[in-house]
């Protein structure tokens, strides 16, 4: 176990509690503790419900303790914000994180997201992207409570796919037997293999796609091409013209709402933004309200106008909350990502920029700022290639092929 946490064990008022009073997420069938595994058991979290306790921390010990007959177990109870930072300290599990902080949002012992934000040192919009995990199927999060080295930024692809059990389930094998990094994961969900669900049948796999683009893992500016997907920065003469011609029969709806909603078509907002300049002044509620937007899109202004007039973390709160209503909100991602850039959180940055790019992977102005930060980050040759796939799309803008 880490030294870091044998410290904060020995120094926490832990309380031995009757094992049959904790709920929580059960073991998988058969399972049993690693053989020659005799490493100090980590404390469990667990938080006071009206009747017993919810355990949301450290499931493998608990696990443990069953299976060998014991009765008694000494947690950590969560029962004010004090324990909030010694508990989160005891979990290294993605998953168990997200559980940690519903259940203090549950129980009102943090009054809210933006409280546990600052509380953590987190933005308002990686508590939603944490929790967000909590929508995945039982058997799902049930593995993940397995292995501390899955990561959130692994499992987020996953999401776009809760309403297809198929495709889900499928991922989720892949991500584990392949031990994919989050880039290659990321790539796995946007393959061919997801286009058509007839592929995925009985646990077949379609590899052609992954070996095209997860050829060298250890290259990264390949994994980014795969990812982000695009023009490659060299092509044929032909293949030029072709990706510039559907590069101007693309829309915003096209990134946005699927042929099969029942939505009307979002307005192009950075449109909106140019024709209202710079939203800083007393009044452009007033001249946004002639373009008849509906309330997400007023929000989405009023989060890029504190950013604007300075008020960052105000902004982030803002645009965490809508891309938590709305993940497909490419705007807002790339302005959390500006905004998270301008604070000097590049890692968070960078994560809020990749979504943007993924869901709108031409937008020449979410590639630009993204190579800023991964320049910041000083990874020179990443920044290089998002630079130079830029200005290819901007030249093909410019040239109207």
């Amino acid at each position: 176990m880490d030294r870091d946490k044998e410290i904060i064990a020995d120094h926490l008022p832990l309380e031995e509690v009757m094992i049959a009073d904790i709920d929580g997420i059960e073991a998988p069938e058969n399972w049993l503790r690693a053989a020659g595994d005799d490493s100090p058991e980590v404390p469990p979290v667990v938080i006071e419900e009206n009747r017993g306790f919810s355990l949301v921390g450290n499931h493998r010990t608990v696990w443990h303790l069953k299976k060998s007959g014991k009765i008694m177990v000494k947690c950590l109870i969560v029962r004010s914000i004090v324990h909030v930072r010694p508990a989160h300290l005891l979990i290294s599990n993605c998953t168990e994180e997200a559980m940690l902080f519903e259940g203090l949002l549950r129980r009102e012992i943090v009054s809210n997201r933006s409280r546990l934000a600052d509380m953590l040192g987190y933005s308002r919009a990686r508590i939603t992207q944490l929790l967000n995990q909590l929508k995945l199927p039982l058997n799902i999060r049930q593995k993940v409570l397995l292995t501390d080295e899955v990561s959130e930024f692994k499992l987020r692809p996953l999401l776009k796919f809760l309403d297809d059990e198929v495709k889900l389930q499928a991922g989720f094998k892949k991500l584990m037997e392949g031990k994919l990094s989050g880039r290659q994961m990321a790539a796995f969900a946007n393959s061919d293999i997801f286009e058509d669900s007839s592929a995925i049948s009985d646990g077949a796999e379609m590899r052609k796609p992954l070996e095209i683009t997860l050829d060298d893992p250890g290259n990264s500016i390949a994994e980014l091409e795969g990812v982000f997907a695009g023009d490659e920065l060299k092509k044929s003469s032909t293949e030029k013209n072709a990706g510039a011609e559907n590069l101007n029969q693309l829309t915003e709806d096209t990134y946005i709402i699927p042929e099969s909603d029942e939505k009307p078509p979002r307005p192009d907002m950075s449109l909106v933004l140019r024709e209202l300049g710079n939203i800083r002044e007393v009044g452009w509620k007033m001249r946004a309200a002639e373009h008849m937007l509906s309330p997400l899109e007023m929000e989405f202004l009023e989060g890029v106008s504190k950013m604007r007039t300075g008020l960052y973390t105000e902004s982030v709160n803002i645009l965490g909350e809508i891309v938590s209503d709305d993940p497909d909100h490419h705007l807002a991602w790339f302005y959390l990502g500006r905004c998270s850039n301008l604070t000097g959180f590049l890692q968070e940055s960078e994560e809020y920029l990749r979504n943007a790019v993924s869901r709108c992977p031409d937008n020449p102005d979410y590639l630009v700022e993204l190579a800023i930060v991964l320049e910041k980050l000083k990874r020179h040759s990443e920044a290089e290639a998002f630079y130079r796939k830029s200005a290819i799309i901007r030249k093909a803008q410019a040239t109207g092929k």
